[in-house]
């Protein structure tokens, strides 16, 4: 999710911290990142979907691109009315602790996320009611309507945890939880270390269900940028980086032992335009003809060169290309043309009185706007000046920004801003992205980083989440996006595309390396090299 993927911390190389034994151990995996959690809190994470898989389980695993698997669930099956899904639970799962893991908690998890609103994990509940375990391998989940994600979505990203851990806490306790047993899960790794915004040790769990990880440690070291994050594996000091950005293959093409894999991806990045009736944007910035203006003003070719090197798309509808029939593929781009931006400003009446280069709008007030971006990415500081250049052209004056990503996210509750420039790291199916723009997540700790809402929209996004044939359900979301594009909440500007690097010297992974899930890297064609 939100790469989204939104917090930094000041770093420093964790190789001085960890104990030597630990940095020359055979079989360890040292993963670096610039940004690898927000929180260890699963209930309230915007972030680490790479890392968290690693610590839990769900029911559903997803494999790479299109391809689901059984995990806690070994096999399901739907009532002729779609209204009962029951699934076989797993014998034999025990919590990192010990603790079983059976129907019973699995169905104690999915109630307490719907009678507590989990941030983290309620927008997958749509439309189900509750759950129950006849027994230790039987598991009946309910839903309102016959639902067409129940594999493909409402069980990817729920992870499975420990009720003798969760089930005393209130509302404001559970969403804020931080200690090292918030991890505690049953996934192939336990959590035994971490310090915030240097690294994270995890240990494999010998009794895991899937058998033995395959390697014994790994060790996430968190870097300050990209660059140094390439130079850490050139020289060694880490195994394995994923989500790398487009600058680093620079240094990393072609180098001895270095393997530079790239995928289609789940991934766009965006102009955010503060729509949120409550937001503090000037009246001017909730215009259909300014955010025209400046979605025509948007250099999305230049973006793509500069920024991500020729390894993305230009963006247009909300959902990516790898989403397949779901990707609205006959949408109209707003082109990058001025001309024709400064012609609609004109049209509307926005002029530059007082010839200071910026227009005003009908209540006096300039077209000036705060443009922001999160300092984890050293490409976005970039893409901000880019568009700021642009936008001086037609008559908007932005001031561009690189924050913090904790001091963005902080923006969120209030809608404190006015341009931001960001990017999503998506689900398979189609259902959380279009979640994002939905008027239930503008709460505080929902996914909606626009605050857009619209009635129209969210009646057809209760559509689609209950129709179960693929091409009528197909039609509506391409409905959804036609509305996104034409309210411009995001101006999309890239579907980038998936980069991963690792030392081949030391381990090999699938071809579809950049394609697959951390957890299903490891598992699918990963080995030590020379095995």
């Amino acid at each position: 999710m939100k790469v989204f993927t939104r917090m930094l911390f000041a770093v420093l190389l964790a190789a001085c911290l960890l104990p030597a034994a630990l940095a020359q151990e055979p079989s360890t995996l040292r993963i670096g990142s610039t940004y690898p959690i927000d929180t260890l809190n699963p209930a309230n994470g915007y972030y680490g979907y790479n890392l968290r898989p690693l610590w839990y389980d769900t029911l559903i695993l997803w494999a790479g691109r299109d391809r689901f698997e059984p995990g806690l669930a070994t096999d399901w099956s739907v009532s002729e009315d779609g209204l009962t899904w029951t699934f076989t639970i797993r014998e034999g799962v025990t919590f990192h602790d010990g603790t079983p893991l059976t129907a019973a908690e699995i169905a104690w998890n999915i109630n307490w996320i719907l009678e507590n609103e989990v941030p983290s994990f309620i927008t997958y509940m749509v439309n189900v009611e509750g759950a129950e375990a006849p027994d230790a391998t039987t598991l009946l989940v309910t839903v309102s309507a016959p639902v067409p994600d129940m594999i493909s979505a409402k069980f990817l990203y729920v992870w499975m945890l420990p009720p003798h851990i969760w089930q005393d806490m209130d509302y404001d306790t559970l969403t804020s939880y931080s200690e090292l047993d918030a991890t505690l899960g049953s996934g192939p790794y336990r959590l035994t270390e971490y310090r915030e915004g240097e690294f994270m040790i995890m240990e494999a769990y010998a009794d895991y269900w899937a058998g033995p990880p395959p390697v014994e440690r790994i060790i996430v070291r968190e870097y300050a940028t990209a660059d140094a994050l390439a130079q850490a594996l050139l020289a060694g000091e880490i195994d394995f980086v994923y989500s790398l950005p487009a600058s680093t293959t620079f240094a990393l093409a072609g180098a001895p032992n270095i393997a530079l894999v790239t995928g289609e991806g789940f991934t766009f990045e965006e102009l955010i335009i503060n729509s949120s009736p409550r937001g503090t944007q000037p009246a001017s910035l909730n215009d259909p003809a300014v955010r025209r203006a400046i979605a025509h003003s948007v250099d999305k070719q230049s973006i793509n060169t500069v920024a991500y090197l020729g390894y993305a798309l230009p963006g247009v509808a909300l959902l990516p290309p790898g989403m397949g029939a779901f990707h609205h593929d006959q949408l109209v781009d707003y082109a990058y043309d001025l001309t024709e931006a400064n012609r609609i400003l004109d049209e509307a009446g926005f002029v530059d009185s007082d010839n200071d280069g910026v227009r005003e709008y009908s209540d006096g007030t300039p077209l000036s706007y705060r443009l922001y971006a999160p300092e984890s990415e050293s490409y976005y500081a970039r893409i901000i000046e880019i568009i700021a250049a642009d936008l001086a052209q037609v008559g908007i004056a932005t001031d561009p920004q690189i924050l913090a990503d904790d001091s963005l996210i902080a923006l969120q509750p209030t809608y404190d801003n006015d341009l931001i420039y960001w990017g999503w790291n998506l689900d398979p199916d189609p259902t959380f992205t279009l979640s994002i723009m939905t008027c239930a997540e503008t709460v505080e700790g929902g996914w909606s980083d626009s605050g857009y809402c619209n009635e129209e929209y969210d009646a057809l996004f209760a559509a689609q989440s209950t129709t179960t044939d693929p091409e009528e359900r197909r039609q509506i979301i391409w409905q959804m996006q036609e509305i996104v594009h034409e309210d411009l909440p995001y101006v999309i500007t890239a579907y980038v595309q998936a980069l991963n690097a690792y030392r081949s010297d030391r381990f090999t992974f699938h071809p579809d390396l950049a394609s697959q899930p951390l957890r299903w890297a490891l598992y699918d064609g990963f080995a030590v090299a020379g095995n």
